[in-house]
């Protein structure tokens, strides 16, 4: 049996205001620090800013909390 069968993964969505390389590394170990998140990746190039996020049961509204006190916009794209 898998072993993530036991552990269920979503993928969560963000628009944010995260332009540029020093902005990504401010958010880095905030993203990293949490236990829940496996992975993450920001297009930076899209005009959204698009903030990608492989994680296990989070809620979006914890992800919008971290952005906004690490102090950038954040805010969940529909499916």
């Amino acid at each position: 049996m898998d072993a993530d069968k036991n552990h269920r993964l979503q993928v969560l969505v963000f628009k944010t205001n995260i332009k540029f390389k020093k902005d990504q590394k401010r958010i880095e170990p905030v993203l990293n620090g949490n236990r829940r998140i496996r992975r993450w990746n920001i297009d930076r190039g899209d005009r959204d800013k698009v903030l990608r996020i492989e994680c296990g049961l989070l809620p979006p509204a914890a992800i919008i909390d971290l952005i906004t006190q690490a102090g950038y916009y954040c805010e969940e794209l529909p499916d």
